[in-house]
């Protein structure tokens, strides 16, 4: 009873990884595609801008290595999270060293990374994935019965 309803939960957090890695990737392809690969007015820019689309587009890869091996999907998803807080980040401190910004709290700089919607989907697909392949058997590797094998 236990182990079936184990599987139950790891199949609802798997579905809800799935739609927030399928709707991450297909934000980042559209607005990506709609002007924001390469955009920018130098290589720096233009570099942070792809970065800034091409992270949350790649999701749905990291959602699909989870099932070639869990530690791989899962620490491809919280690189993609974390890569993407630092590109907002380094985006928001670009902008307001070149006075585009009101503030110049370091802190509130780094805590605007958190004001895009993006960002909470990609922490909830990673905290998702990561809550799946716990939930299993307890760990993200192979129980010792079927490493053995």
């Amino acid at each position: 009873m236990m182990q079936s309803q184990r599987f139950g939960l790891s199949v609802l957090l798997l579905v809800l990884a799935g739609i927030g890695s399928l709707a991450m990737s297909a934000f980042g392809l559209f607005a990506g595609a709609w002007g924001g690969f390469w955009s920018g007015a130098n290589a720096s820019e233009a570099f942070l801008a792809l970065l800034f689309w091409l992270l949350p587009a790649i999701s749905i890869l990291a959602f699909g290595s989870y099932f070639l091996s869990k530690v791989v999907g899962v620490l491809f998803s919280w690189a993609i999270s974390i890569g993407s807080m630092i590109t907002i980040f380094t985006i928001n401190l670009q902008s307001c060293l070149a006075g585009k910004c009101t503030t110049t709290n370091p802190v509130k700089i780094a805590l605007g990374v958190f004001l895009l919607p993006h960002i909470w989907i990609l922490l909830a697909t990673s905290i998702t994935l990561y809550l799946a392949a716990v939930s299993t058997d307890g760990s993200l590797h192979a129980p010792k019965e079927q490493a053995e094998k």
